[in-house]
């Protein structure tokens, strides 16, 4: 099974969502571990299937206290009216 895993900058705001293995450790490394040393940034899990969690897109921002992402786009755009 495929997992995604977001790569967070120092505001915890997404960079990059990147596709990984759905296993608990790498090289008996804990995977969020692993993949944090891997790009050199932290990384948290997001899921694509799950009705309770966001999935991470790029500028996302993450809450550690929620364990989920917050969209950049909190208000829809209106529609241009046209002439």
């Amino acid at each position: 099974m495929t997992t995604y895993w977001a790569e967070l900058d120092t505001n915890n705001v997404v960079t990059q969502v990147i596709t990984g293995v759905d296993d608990a450790t790498i090289e008996g490394i804990p995977t969020s571990d692993w993949y944090s040393n891997f790009v050199g940034a932290p990384c948290v899990q997001t899921w694509i299937d799950r009705d309770d969690k966001t999935y991470a897109g790029i500028g996302y921002t993450y809450s550690y206290d929620t364990q989920n992402f917050t969209s950049p786009y909190l208000e829809p755009v209106e529609p241009l009216n046209e002439p």
